[in-house]
């Protein structure tokens, strides 16, 4: 298996590629994300465990939507049962798992290293915000924007450090440590399409946004928009996670990926 080198146009590929396949099965897509959205609902009303679990889950999740994306290229069905196929194998189960708590902990590490450097200034805002007791000084912390920054930082390299891994460790049974290498130099390589694919989902989200407050304000229920925020965001979500499988054909050369 070998790297391929990637332009940064092709960022915007994924992103339509993305929407492609889960147009062709939007039923499955939307199905299967629910499946993962609830397990998801669940861990996290378990006490004490309940976060980690639910991070350790994404993993696995992720290498659920690549073979769904994988079938639906070939044109197969889409189903929710395809989210439990990767584990069904006991090693790729076992690596899977692993590789689901080794991420819980980086992310729970960053969240902390970011709450320390920033002295509590971002989870601050968020109490206040939850409260309505928000203040301009506040607001205007610069230890806030550090925060908002720090954390916008640590948690992309997070996400591009473990990006391809699900799919090297399930599909090529890779040791996780050399996963994590070759997803890390992989998204390095292809560093301009993930800018171009960050910002073609950022500028899809504003576009959406701006199109559906100005729709509910000609109709006078500018409060409505609000309403339409969750299935908007499951929605594209669910793209999201179909777009992943294309990141990673164009990533590598790898026949079983067709």
């Amino acid at each position: 298996m070998k790297l391929k080198t990637v332009r940064a146009r092709q960022g915007l590929q994924w992103v339509r590629e993305g929407w492609r396949v889960f147009l062709r099965q939007p039923l499955g897509f939307s199905a299967l994300f629910a499946l993962a959205g609830l397990a998801v609902l669940i861990l996290l009303q378990l006490p004490f465990v309940g976060p980690l679990l639910a991070l350790a889950v994404m993993p696995p999740a992720s290498a659920g939507f690549l073979l769904a994306s994988r079938e639906a290229v070939a044109g197969r069905p889409v189903h929710p049962g395809l989210m439990l196929r990767p584990l069904r194998d006991p090693a790729a189960r076992r690596a899977l798992l692993q590789l689901g708590f080794v991420y819980a902990a980086a992310a729970i590490a960053v969240v902390l290293l970011a709450h320390v450097l920033d002295g509590g200034r971002f989870v601050a805002a968020v109490e206040a915000a939850a409260e309505n007791r928000l203040t301009p000084e506040l607001l205007d912390d610069p230890q806030l924007e550090f925060g908002v920054i720090l954390r916008l930082v640590l948690l992309t390299g997070l996400s591009l450090l473990f990006w391809h891994v699900p799919a090297l460790v399930w599909w090529h049974g890779q040791p996780l440590a050399k996963a994590l290498f070759a997803s890390l130099v992989a998204c390095g390589r292809s560093l301009g399409a993930f800018v171009v694919y960050g910002l073609a989902w950022f500028a899809l989200l504003v576009l959406f946004v701006l199109a559906t407050q100005s729709f509910f304000a000609v109709l006078g229920l500018a409060q409505a928009a609000a309403q339409a925020a969750l299935p908007a965001v499951m929605l594209f979500s669910t793209v999201f996670y179909a777009s992943l499988y294309f990141s990673y054909v164009d990533s590598f050369e790898d026949d079983e990926a067709v």
